[in-house]
């Protein structure tokens, strides 16, 4: 279930602004990608509470499922008779005999017989983040967090931290510095053997630091800058999702129609990315606030993207806040990539593969509209729509809703 960052879309995907006061919050998100395929639902508890003026410990409890199909290569022809299951297993042996990548079970003799499906795909995470935030006498702010989650094939814990100083008494200017470090555990598929993948645990480390300035300019409008670095290392591939080889396991210099094979989505073992994300904030009026951004982000995959857009926050009265927002996005697909709907969408015996439309070539559109109810003077209502759209055809979209107590 890795393939689903949830908590980060709740996180994002509730129109709540952020509060001072102490709260305690309940959401529940609904995920849905088109054509039948993934849905996924995020509840998420969480309370805030100052000690003092100088502590304040927040604490986020999460359960998140996951149902529907992941769309993966697979074969198509039925088998025949026993002795064509023995003969699909010999030459499925055969092919991983000959490359170091991992062949998957699942052979078709017809290269034509092989088709994108979609596999039951059925998870839960548990999940629970803690952090920490302590002023010092010059009214910096210093965050220290822990998260841990946990699913049927994937076990994750990670820390993170973040300092926020200012630059003068006046606070027009702050500078900040985090980091986050994640230690993942993933089921994944060995080498085929005995007519089957044997899985085991494998692990993945991801370690992330990021630097920002924040600039007031005038009383109704400020500025954030930060520059952000991230590495990965370990098993980075999905192994929900495959590929297809072409082996030559008889020899004879070319790729017959029976030498076509499944094999394990794979990608490079250590990833290294960075960019800059620009952020203003800027009121127009007592009632309106405008929320520009710009991402830049570059790997060495040769993935790189441009995020652009921005949310708009409009205070239509004392009681309801209206958020609509868009952003337009684009992408350079990684240097292992192939379209599974293109002309040729095999790989060779060897070397990284992957179809996974994540890491393609492709522009995206996300829409979405936010609203706030304030009930009480202590109870907010959250509501939130959004889709999205990609030119390879992917589509999605998520609903949110939820309430905010303060106290």
């Amino acid at each position: 279930m890795k393939k689903l960052p949830l908590t980060l879309l709740s996180a994002a995907a509730v129109a709540n602004s952020a509060l001072a006061e102490d709260h305690i919050s309940v959401h529940y998100l609904n995920y849905e990608e088109y054509d039948d395929k993934v849905e996924a639902g995020d509840s998420v508890v969480s309370i805030e509470k100052s000690f003092g003026l100088d502590w304040t410990i927040n604490l986020e409890l999460g359960y998140d499922t996951v149902s529907g199909a992941s769309p993966s290569w697979g074969p198509t022809t039925p088998i025949g008779s026993a002795a064509d299951a023995v003969n699909r297993a010999t030459k499925t042996q055969q092919a991983q005999n000959m490359t170091d990548q991992v062949i998957r079970a699942g052979y078709d003799p017809h290269s034509s017989g092989y088709k994108i499906q979609k596999y039951e795909l059925e998870d839960t995470r548990k999940s629970i983040n803690g952090s920490a935030t302590y002023r010092d006498e010059l009214r910096n702010e210093w965050t220290f967090g822990a998260n841990f989650s946990k699913e049927e094939d994937y076990r994750s814990i990670g820390l993170n931290g973040k300092g926020l100083i200012y630059a003068d008494a006046q606070k027009n200017r702050s500078y900040s510095l985090g980091f986050s470090t994640l230690f993942d555990e993933t089921m994944t598929f060995g080498k085929y053997q005995t007519s089957t993948n044997p899985q085991s645990w494998e692990d993945i480390f991801t370690g992330n630091v990021e630097a920002g300035l924040s600039q007031t300019f005038s009383p109704n409008y400020y500025m954030v800058f930060t520059g952000y670095a991230g590495y990965r290392s370990g098993y980075l591939s999905n192994h929900y999702l495959t590929v297809l080889r072409e082996v030559d396991i008889d020899g004879d210099g070319s790729i017959g129609t029976d030498e076509v094979f499944l094999g394990q989505d794979s990608r490079p073992d250590t990833r290294l990315s960075g960019g800059v994300n620009i952020q203003a904030f800027w009121s127009m009026s007592e009632t309106l606030v405008v929320r520009p951004r710009y991402k830049w982000f570059q790997d060495d995959w040769g993935v790189a993207s441009h995020q652009l857009g921005g949310k708009l926050s409009w205070t239509v009265n004392s009681w309801l806040t209206l958020a609509p927002g868009y952003f337009w996005y684009t992408q350079s697909a990684a240097d292992f990539y192939r379209d599974p709907n293109g002309s040729d969408p095999t790989f060779a015996s060897s070397g990284y593969a992957t179809s996974d439309l994540r890491l393609g070539d492709f522009t995206a559109n996300a829409y979405e509209l936010g609203a706030s109810f304030k009930v009480h003077k202590k109870l907010r209502f959250n509501l939130l729509g959004a889709y999205y759209e990609q030119s390879n055809g992917f589509e999605a979209q998520w609903w949110a809703v939820g309430a905010t107590y303060e106290f």
